[in-house]
């Protein structure tokens, strides 16, 4: 017993640590995630207000696409508001969350050890178990507040429970399978943070262990009845069974928990077992003598991202695929729905599933942004981490070095929109009588690369100015700038100067709208221009590391 408590001296002032370092972006994503799974029941309420069109949304969910997508349909005979929003944003929210959870833990566990911060903790009185200790509460507590936050927050929409079905049960119900998957993917970090070597492999295998039981989930689900099973061995499949806002089932939460306490005993044995700053599965050798390529700064950042990029495109290529695959219904659901059928009217020659598509498109442009930041943000990792101080100690400039991560970026900002393109094209062509034109579909995809470009330009001017706060701004700009532009695609409410305040703002609604070709060689001058201007701030300003 005493043994035990020693080894968890320090976790009170620990977990006080912890939460000095991170409450504001904890608080950011609090904030956030709330928002993104509460605000959009106004957005539906406004699309599928009438039993009709509630109707005639659950004949597209049933689509076997639909389906792997988001989850089964729950409460079919009785459709309502609340079940609705559950269906479509209950599994896309409980990802979110597990996602945040893995950065979270990985950041206070391994990615300490990786920078040589615990040695420095571990050199006062703090047990072995204290930064583990910390960084779960920490992760308990924030998924404890979504729950509460989630919850309250669809109570405080004020729709009325009979017609919608909006309750605080339903919310709470919500709120906490988002929690509940949130602990057992903070359980699951915390394992591969003993079993990994660096934080960029916890966090990979977290990653491909959260990809693997999506998957196994959407299988499950798929096959229906005869599928139950293996849903529920997933915990995404598991958590789905709550049927918030129709059914109301509670039974799955504690079973969450209790794979979450699994994932944290596994984490806890394994961390007694290992040395400070190892992991049981060591990082492969590399060669005896590096390639040539290592030798230049383009050939280092392409090594370091080559993995990062060719996973986006396959998520770009098969995300592109899994929503081609529901165009061969759509037009049934759009011409049984008044809101869309009025809001993607086609002109002349165009049919409704190519304004559709056009319009999936703004969610494909909005994926495509993720990783051209991740790879153009990497320069500044590597600048906080202290490695860019050894590049270029190496004879590499200034310029060479940012320049090799702003090029990598400017490639994903056109072959990650490709791909999305590719897969829809490729899938809509397999389900449709009539296929789309492959040029078409090119044209409503890449007709966005001078608006990644100007959002590349905004993350390399941050980098240079406010380097520190570069990623919050980066990734908060593109947010708003997303959720501004698919809202304000799809609703004539919102003021038309609102949406211009964005880069998505200023590209054309094909096929409704015109090229302006105008508009789009002002957009790549400027991203030019501002790319430029972060070229010569960044020489000009000392290196900072965190």
């Amino acid at each position: 017993m005493l043994q035990l408590l020693k080894h968890n001296i320090g976790t009170r002032r620990l977990t006080h640590f912890v939460a000095r370092r991170d409450y504001v972006k904890s608080l950011l994503w609090l904030v956030g995630l709330t928002a993104f799974a509460v605000f959009v029941t106004y957005a539906l309420n406004d699309v599928y207000g009438s039993p009709e069109s509630l109707v005639a949304m659950v004949e597209t969910l049933k689509n076997p696409a639909m389906i792997a997508l988001v989850g089964p349909v729950y409460g079919a005979s009785h459709y309502t508001l609340g079940a609705m929003t559950a269906g479509e944003m209950l599994l896309m929210t409980a990802t979110l969350v597990a996602v945040v959870n893995i950065f979270f833990v990985v950041r206070y566990t391994r990615a300490d050890e990786e920078q040589e911060r615990m040695e420095v903790i571990r050199s006062l009185p703090v047990g072995r178990l204290a930064p583990l200790n910390a960084a779960l509460i920490g992760a308990a507590v924030f998924n404890a507040l979504l729950t509460a936050g989630i919850g309250l927050g669809f109570m405080a929409l004020n729709f009325d429970p009979v017609t919608t079905g909006i309750d605080l049960q339903g919310g709470l119900l919500f709120g906490g399978m988002c929690g509940a998957i949130g602990l057992v993917f903070a359980g699951v970090a915390a394992v591969f943070a003993q079993l990994a070597s660096t934080s960029r492999g916890a966090i990979a295998y977290s990653s491909v262990f959260l990809g693997a039981l999506y998957l196994l989930r959407a299988v499950g689900d798929v096959r229906g009845a005869a599928g139950e099973t293996l849903a529920r061995v997933s915990p995404l499949g598991l958590g789905l069974r709550v049927e918030a806002f129709s059914g109301n089932h509670f039974w799955p939460l504690p079973w969450l928990a209790l794979e979450a306490l699994a994932f944290i005993a596994v984490a806890y044995v394994l961390n007694t077992r290992r040395d400070l700053g190892a992991g049981f599965i060591a990082a492969r050798a590399g060669r005896s003598h590096a390639a040539a390529g290592l030798g230049t700064a383009p050939g280092l950042a392409w090594r370091l991202l080559r993995t990062t990029m060719i996973g986006w495109a396959v998520t770009m290529l098969v995300l592109g695929a899994t929503y081609g695959s529901i165009m061969g219904d759509v037009e049934t659901f759009i011409n049984s729905n008044d809101f869309f059928k009025a809001a993607l009217a086609a002109p002349q020659g165009y049919t409704l599933a190519e304004s559709f598509a056009a319009l999936i498109m703004v969610v494909m442009s909005g994926m495509a942004t993720a990783p051209l930041l991740q790879v153009a943000l990497k320069a500044r990792q590597e600048e906080s981490a202290g490695r860019a101080e050894h590049v270029l100690a190496c004879g590499v400039s200034r310029p060479g070095f940012f320049a090799s991560y702003a090029a990598l970026a400017a490639l994903a900002s056109v072959v990650m929109p490709l791909c999305a393109a590719l897969g829809v094209w490729t899938a809509a062509a397999a389900v449709m009588d009539e296929p789309f034109k492959l040029s078409f579909i090119l044209k409503a995809q890449l007709v966005y690369v001078p608006a990644l470009w100007l959002f590349l330009a905004i993350a390399l001017l941050a980098m240079a100015l406010v380097p520190r706060a570069a990623s919050a701004l980066s990734w908060g700009y593109f947010i708003v700038s997303f959720l501004l532009s698919y809202f304000g695609r799809l609703f004539t409410g919102l003021p038309e100067w609102l949406p211009k305040l964005v880069p998505f703002g200023y590209v054309p609604r094909l096929p409704m709208e015109d090229i302006n070709w105008t508009t789009m060689s002002l957009m790549s001058a400027l991203a030019l221009a501002l790319a430029a201007v972060a070229f010569v701030l960044y020489r000009r300003r000392d290196l900072q590391t965190s």
